[in-house]
């Protein structure tokens, strides 16, 4: 159930063809009730938000009935009453098969209270009981789940706040009837998805759930190339499958897959993840997996996977025919690992920004040189970039002092030109861009072996 939530008169000359429910937030804009006669063929919510939830409505218990009671010949109208307006002397007559009765929690999640909310509204026998409530962690995303779910109602429940995207992608899953739909660039809180996610996440629009998976990392996720790389593949291949963007901080790392063993839906339909740092290497630790990995198949096996090694593996074959002996790996993370581990047969240096790094690196590697950042008079036959340099559009050579080079692996990938390939001849640069199709094609693959093969 996905209710296009509609804020101003423009909006409703954009209404999807999906949408079955539409709601009308007449505190934001009440000349919406002008436009009823124009709506029949949708179920409408008219929503009138108290200003204490969120709103801008200050209307008493009795005046919202009234207001309510003066449309109610209409009959493919339904009302959202806030929950607290309603007392313990409220009128036994009033039919609630026509309200949404709602809660709306800016605050922390208070288990009690919101345990109290829900018996109260359950108890009146309405359409739906909705709670929206702001959640500062994944730990109080999935208490408050196990507090719905404990309820067994006819309830849609939507998080606010930093994991409300991550909430709403999932709440097919969730044992939530439904969630709220913006236009995009009107979003009322945090976290709401709009028009444009609908369009790309075709699981929203199904009524079987479908295999999900997804890329986990930082805010990065929203801009990956793989949101649209895999969820087009399934699409175009009619696979019921969608991967999804998944923000999450590293503490909260535990409590994600929590969740995802404590629900049978979540559980049996997911295939996998990519990953990216810093989880590449705590996510695998998580399993008892100490080596560094970018995926995670997810089934009944879990399996780790390292496809960026793959790739680059790939990529490597294209210089064994050239005259190429000093090659220079400039980062000190995981990616410049992964180099001196490929081009460990070449004449290698390694050198970065991170000093403490670098002597590590020196203290295991014994095949390895490290030289000073600031070295321009050094020629290396190629350079391997890891880290992210370039990235905002500053030249290599000007942040490191490095100019003599060949040859370049830029392995960071961004979809504007990046200097760095500006600084060697046309046909001696491989871009971060063909290193993600290298991993991508592979995790791919493994992706769907996993999806079909279940």
């Amino acid at each position: 159930m996905l209710i296009y939530s509609i804020t101003n008169e423009i909006e409703l000359t954009t209404i999807p063809k999906w949408a079955e429910w539409i709601e009308l937030r007449v505190d934001l804009s009440p000349t919406l009730l002008n436009h009823l006669s124009e709506l029949t063929c949708y179920q409408v919510i008219i929503t009138e938000r108290w200003n204490r939830e969120g709103g801008k409505s200050s209307k008493s218990l009795s005046e919202k009935l009234d207001f309510f009671n003066s449309l109610s010949t209409q009959k493919n109208l339904y009302f959202d009453l806030e929950i607290d307006l309603l007392d313990d002397n409220i009128e036994k007559h009033i039919d609630f098969q026509k309200y949404i009765l709602s809660y709306h929690s800016f605050q922390s999640l208070e288990l009690s209270v919101m345990k109290d909310k829900l018996s109260k509204a359950l108890s009146l026998n309405p359409f739906i009981v909705k709670i929206a409530q702001t959640c500062s962690s994944l730990l109080e995303v999935k208490e408050l789940y196990q507090v719905i779910r404990g309820f067994g109602g006819k309830v849609l429940w939507v998080v606010m706040g930093e994991y409300g995207k991550l909430q709403r992608l999932l709440h097919p899953y969730l044992k939530s009837l439904g969630t709220f739909v913006a236009y995009d660039g009107r979003e009322t809180v945090a976290g709401q998805l709009n028009l444009s996610d609908v369009e790309k996440y075709q699981h929203l629009l199904s009524s079987k759930l479908f295999k999900w998976g997804g890329i986990i990392g930082g805010k990065q996720v929203f801009s990956s190339l793989g949101i649209d790389f895999y969820n087009n593949y399934f699409k175009e291949n009619d696979m019921e499958a969608c991967y999804l963007p998944i923000n999450l901080k590293e503490v909260d790392l535990s409590d994600f897959f929590d969740l995802i063993e404590n629900n049978e839906f979540l559980q049996e339909t997911c295939y996998g993840f990519s990953l990216t740092m810093p989880f590449k290497q705590s996510i695998p630790y998580l399993f008892n997996h100490f080596q560094i990995s970018n995926l995670l198949i997810y089934g009944k096996a879990i399996s780790f996977y390292n496809t960026d090694f793959d790739a680059l593996e790939k990529i490597k074959q294209a210089f064994n025919e050239l005259s190429i002996k000093k090659v220079l790996v400039y980062g000190t993370g995981s990616m410049a690992e992964m180099a001196l581990e490929i081009f460990s047969n070449y004449d290698i240096y390694l050198t970065g920004r991170n000093k403490n790094k670098l002597v590590e690196f020196q203290n295991r590697r014994k095949n390895i040189e490290i030289i000073d950042q600031i070295s321009p008079e050094i020629y290396f036959d190629l350079l391997i970039n890891t880290s992210p340099i370039g990235m905002k559009g500053e030249s290599f050579s000007q942040e490191t002092g490095i100019s003599k080079f060949k040859y370049v692996i830029d392995l960071p990938y961004s979809i504007s030109e990046i200097p760095l390939q500006k600084e060697v001849e046309k046909g001696k640069y491989i871009s971060g861009r063909v290193f993600w199709v290298y991993q991508s094609e592979r995790q791919l693959q493994l992706f769907k072996e996993r999806i079909e093969n279940d």
